[in-house]
């Protein structure tokens, strides 16, 4: 009994570390595992009042999951479309990503939190609405808010004034004269900024952003060399090492999978400035968010008439799985 004992309490630790080893192995493709559909307006999704058309893009085939999900805004002078590249992005690696556009190209970043916050009722409608693909399937607890320029300033606004709020994306983030009030919370943040942009210097605002929020918020600040206000690349900027850091951040902070936390901190390739105060050993880790690669869970047993039945031996049945394979198995006493 005691070898059982000894067996059962390393078991954990031994599959925890082979798991990690194996994302690690893997890495982060673009697109990722998920294939990826979306939703729009016209298709019944709530029309908010502080924004103006949406687009919701959602993975397919995660197993019964609920999802979590992100919200994204455009910039000064932007449309909707100059961040939809990242719909596809995310929700490819199991994460909703809804995209919206703004009332007007010159709103500020005051409008463009309002904008946000009012798709935060949009986005978990869905989750209520009958019709919707994504009824009851949504995590309304953990959603992330993100955005460029401007949108990535109101961005961090709606993390000082909704602590429900699980990350933060800041892509070439602008505020004007931001105070550490404005600043002051203690959502996960990640900055994204160009070495040559001119319109919103780092020095100016990305590197502001950083230093404000508080040294307690676990922050990251990616600057890329050579970049300039890019509204377009999305996750394709730094060689796609924006993509792969931004999937890992919100990987270890939404879906509290702590095992990318080392790709999200490791300095970019591509990176002129890489700053974060994130110790990945410092962050909890449970084991019963992970699964083993390959894992699949029996969610139905039928026989051969299609009747649904418990397991037994001798006997030919059918089992349905939470990834929508299905196997015919005997099990002999």
């Amino acid at each position: 009994m005691k070898e059982l004992l000894v067996l059962l309490f390393f078991t954990p630790v031994i599959m925890l570390g082979q798991l990690c080893d194996s994302l690690l192995l893997q890495s982060i493709t673009n697109p990722g595992p998920f294939a990826v559909d979306n939703i729009q307006e016209n298709q019944g999704v709530r029309n908010g009042p502080d924004y103006s058309g949406s687009t919701i893009y959602f993975p397919m085939n995660n197993g019964g999951s609920s999802y979590s999900s992100i919200i994204m805004v455009p910039g000064f002078m932007n449309t909707e479309s100059t961040i939809q590249n990242w719909g596809p992005f995310l929700a490819s690696h199991g994460i909703v990503t809804m995209t919206i556009g703004t009332n007007g190209l010159t709103d500020t970043h005051i409008q463009r939190r309002d904008a946000l916050l009012d798709a935060i009722i949009s986005l978990k409608n869905e989750n209520q609405r009958i019709g919707s693909p994504l009824y009851q399937r949504l995590d309304t607890s953990s959603i992330a808010v993100g955005g460029f320029s401007k949108g990535g300033g109101g961005a961090q606004l709606v993390a000082s004034l909704d602590p429900s709020i699980k990350a933060v994306v800041a892509l070439y983030p602008w505020l004007e004269n931001p105070t550490a009030l404005d600043l002051n919370h203690d959502i996960p943040l990640i900055i994204i900024s160009g070495q040559l942009d001119v319109i919103a210097p780092p020095s100016s605002h990305a590197d502001v952003h950083y230093n404000l929020t508080p040294i307690t918020t676990n922050k990251l600040k990616y600057e890329i060399a050579f970049a300039t206000h890019d509204a377009i690349s999305g996750p394709y900027a730094g060689a796609g090492e924006v993509g792969v850091r931004v999937i890992s951040w919100l990987q270890t902070f939404l879906l509290e999978d702590t095992c990318y936390c080392p790709i999200a901190v490791e300095d970019a390739i591509t990176s002129s400035s890489y700053i974060t105060n994130v110790l990945c050993s410092d962050i909890s880790v449970e084991v019963s968010h992970f699964r083993p690669p390959n894992f699949k869970k029996v969610i139905k047993v039928i026989d051969l008439f299609g009747r649904q039945v418990k397991e037994s031996q001798n006997e030919l049945l059918i089992y349905i799985y939470d990834d929508g394979t299905i196997k015919k198995k005997v099990t002999f006493k």
